[in-house]
């Protein structure tokens, strides 16, 4: 019963959202939008709770056994404890001035931050990427050269069409390449999905494999 219920449930519902997305009744609308994309949510909000604890459990042990660097975990966990009470007690929550403002300054200032700081490790495996050692490695080299004088103001000052060379390689074998990858990855997740609908894939029931 432990391998079967979930099996059954898992089913039916992926068969009620295959019939929501296909079957337009009331039904089976309201079903799968009040109850099973709720579920969605309840699970995210879940899943979010635990990973939250599992920090503070992290960092409160790394503080207690004086690990190696441990006063990032004091700054960690200080402003986590300051954000959620500012989240949870000042006036209007999420939408109140300062609240917003803590994020504004904080979380996009860093984020940014890091993203420019990875601009560094890009431009390091772009490098050993675009290395010509073979024909593919050529080509690739090109195209991004022309994408990349293209794309500046400094490859239209040097030449006209570097901008017309860089949009036809954009339009027409980067989209065509990104179409086929989608379609690829399309069709791997309608498998996987198949295969978590009739049972085949049971990796979410590892659990409950010592019962019947």
């Amino acid at each position: 019963m432990r391998r079967t219920v979930p099996l059954v449930l898992t089913f039916l519902a992926g068969f009620v959202m295959i019939l929501n997305g296909f079957v337009s009744t009331p039904f089976i609308n309201q079903f799968a939008n009040r109850y099973l994309m709720r579920s969605v949510t309840l699970s995210v909000a879940w899943a979010a709770g635990i990973g939250a604890l599992s920090i503070i459990r992290l960092h409160v042990r790394n503080i207690a056994t004086k690990r190696p660097n441990y006063q990032y975990s004091c700054v960690l966990l200080g402003f986590f404890f300051f954000v959620l009470f500012c989240g949870l007690f000042l006036e209007g929550h999420s939408t109140n001035r300062f609240y917003s403002w803590l994020h504004a300054s904080t979380q996009a200032q860093l984020g940014a931050t890091v993203f420019s700081l990875s601009s560094f490790y890009l431009a390091s495996s772009s490098y050993r990427a675009f290395r010509a050692r073979s024909l593919e490695a050529t080509l690739l080299l090109v195209a991004a050269s022309f994408v990349i004088i293209g794309s500046v103001p400094m490859g239209a000052a040097i030449w006209t069409g570097f901008n017309d060379i860089q949009q036809w390689i954009m339009k027409n074998i980067n989209d065509s390449t990104m179409r086929a990858f989608t379609m690829g990855a399309t069709l791997g997740t309608l498998s996987q999905c198949v295969r978590n609908l009739v049972g085949i894939e049971r990796g979410h029931l590892r659990g409950s494999e010592g019962g019947g």
